[in-house]
């Protein structure tokens, strides 16, 4: 009898606690539930949660660029930038996310912007040959063709 009673305690104690989670934990579930359509690459459904949550103020790093990823893989580009400049203000210095949010200006076609952060990036990282041959791109496509080869050659380890 004693058994039976501390199975049936341990059953409505977990009961308890799963219905206690769901009530006090909405917005973990709404973002558990967002991330899971996201990974399944259902973008148009996950991006009004994600959005949602980050207008209710649940702003973890995770949450802004998965948005910012929604905004972006649904064509989007303004509103991916924008949830980006959030995430980079929310994680200064993380190159990786001025890296992603350089990339949306240059598919924005916003080849300056993206050429200022490449050029911040630079700055910080002289020997990133990947940055400095996207910011030849964005050079490039500004017209700014000298700085441009400049470079290009820096890349090649030609001497200027």
């Amino acid at each position: 009898m004693k058994v039976l009673s501390f199975v049936i305690s341990i059953i409505i104690l977990a009961l308890a606690t799963t219905a206690a989670y769901r009530h006090l934990k909405q917005d973990w579930l709404l973002y558990r539930t967002a991330e899971d359509l996201s990974r399944r690459g259902a973008w148009r459904q996950a991006n009004p949660i994600f959005d949602d949550l980050v207008k209710k103020g649940f702003r973890t790093k995770d949450t802004l660029r998965l948005l910012g990823k929604s905004y972006e893989e649904t064509g989007d580009l303004a509103a991916a930038i924008e949830a980006f400049r959030k995430l980079a203000a929310a994680s200064p210095g993380d190159a990786g996310v001025e890296l992603e949010l350089a990339g949306l200006y240059d598919r924005k076609g916003d080849h300056a912007g993206a050429a200022a952060i490449y050029h911040a990036l630079l700055a910080k990282e002289p020997e990133n040959r990947s940055v400095a041959l996207r910011l030849a791109r964005a050079l490039t496509a500004l017209g700014r063709y000298d700085e441009a080869i400049l470079r290009y050659r820096a890349i090649l380890g030609e001497k200027p």
